[in-house]
This record gives C-alpha cells, structure tokens and sequence, in this order.
C-alpha cells in the first residue's frame, strides 16, 4: 500500500495547534491539503464553546497538537500547563463526546501524548509497560492520556521528535538515549495509522539512538556533551533512557505491506 498520496475516502480534518512543529509539518503534507487549521485565536481549547463551534461543522476526525510542551516552562508555570495540557484535553473530549451524543456521529481524536510518560532510565518502554512520568510536562500528557480514553475512537501517539531544519542546539549528549524522530516522518506515520483506521495508544519512533548520534546526522557541526553537564544546568529531571519499542508499529506496517 502507498500512504500518504491521497485520502481513500474524504474525511473532513480538523487540526488544533497549527503553528507548532508538528503542525506546521501536517500544513505542508499534501494528504492534510483540505484540513481546516485554525488560529489559537480562532479556536482554543481553554474554550469549550470555541471547540463546540468547529466540531458543528462535522469533521470526522480532529488532530490534536495544542500544548505546552517545553519542559521548562511547565516546570516554571503549572498553572499554565495544566489549563492547557490538562484542562484544555478535558474541554476538547467533553466537546466530543457531547457531538457525538448530539449528531449519532463519530469523531477519531488523535492526541499527541509524549515518551515522557515513561519512567527517566528505563528504556525499551512498551505500550504496556508500566507508566511513571519524571516532570510535571510528562505528568499533564499521562493525565491527559486518561481523559482521551474516554472516548471510543482516539489515537494517542507517544513520541518525540524534532525538525531538521530548526536545530538550535550546540551540542547534544552522548548518554542521553531516546527514539526521537523527525517530524516529517512522523507525520507519514499519522497518515499511516489513519489509513489503516487504527484505535489506541501507540509509541512512533525510530531506533534508539543517543541525542548526539541523531541530532549530528544533520548538524555536522554538533558538539558532545554529558547527562552530567546538562543536569548541572537543570532544577528539573530530563531522561537519561526515554527510548520506545516501536514493534507494535512495524508489526502493523508489515501486515499491511502485504494487503
């Protein structure tokens, strides 16, 4: 099967959180062309009546990527990651679970959850395995994993990832572990679990790589450092070994291979 070309069957879009990484890279997907993208002004999910608005006008399935999502920052301002991360994910599910009751219709929620639900030094973490956040950003995703299991059709995608084009970093730790991936891959990967119309939680990454290893494949110029160089910096705590085991995906990418 080709993913990623054209939608099989026209199926209305809605994208929440459009001006981040992730979003952008969705924008600039062909298969996404027809998805209606709403400014933060337009349509913020701290506004249940702003969500209730746009799930009217029927689409059938809703990208969610609004967050706060720098770890600093919600270490700095929980008050802020919880109305957003939180609160915001509670309006949003409330909202469709009402549209659903409302119209009979059903709504797919793919939800942007994080490898940060995952415990700091594990590694290898599976979809099953046990969950134990390591900073108050990995604790608002966990929390708002619970709420979007709520509903009966969702998608949640455990992640992290990073765009090529915007690496800022001077250097990158050569113990610091994880399957980050980058964002234009990821965003096959969505088209691909839409395709297939898969439902639950699921990790999306590559292979497990040190930060350093990953990020010099498009900066050259990337300089080594340590966990324990970092760390010194830091009042919060960063995972040492965040990597995914990413079978269930290549499990589902092969059987379908041969459909």
């Amino acid at each position: 099967m080709t993913y990623g070309v054209f939608l099989k069957k026209k199926n209305k879009i809605l994208l929440i959180g459009a001006s981040g990484t992730l979003g952008s890279a969705l924008k600039k997907n062909y298969y996404f062309k027809n998805m209606e993208k709403p400014t933060k002004n337009k349509l913020n999910i701290i506004y249940r009546k702003k969500i209730k608005d746009y799930l009217d006008k029927e689409f059938q399935i809703v990208i969610n990527c609004a967050a706060i999502s720098k770890v600093r920052v919600c270490e700095k301002n929980k008050k802020l990651a919880k109305k957003v991360n939180i609160l915001g994910v509670k309006n949003l599910v409330n909202e469709i679970i009402n549209y659903e009751k409302r119209t009979k219709k059903k709504v797919l929620l793919i939800h942007l959850s994080s490898d940060a639900v995952y415990p700091y030094n594990r590694g290898n973490n599976k979809e099953i395995s046990s969950l134990s956040p390591y900073n108050f950003y990995g604790q608002t995703k966990l929390k708002s994993e619970k709420l979007v299991k709520k509903l009966n059709r969702y998608i949640i995608i455990r992640t992290r990832f990073f765009d090529k084009k915007k690496l800022r970093f001077k250097d990158a730790a050569i113990d610091i572990f994880s399957s980050m991936i980058e964002v234009e891959e990821l965003v096959k990967n969505i088209i691909f679990l839409i395709e297939i119309k898969y439902n639950g939680v699921i990790n999306v990454g590559g292979k497990k790589k040190s930060d350093y290893n990953c990020i010099k494949k498009f900066n050259k110029k990337i300089l080594k450092t340590t966990s324990k160089e970092i760390l010194k910096k830091l009042d919060y705590q960063i995972a040492i070994d965040a990597s995914l085991n990413i079978s269930r995906l290549k499990y589902l990418k092969k059987r379908n291979e041969k459909i």
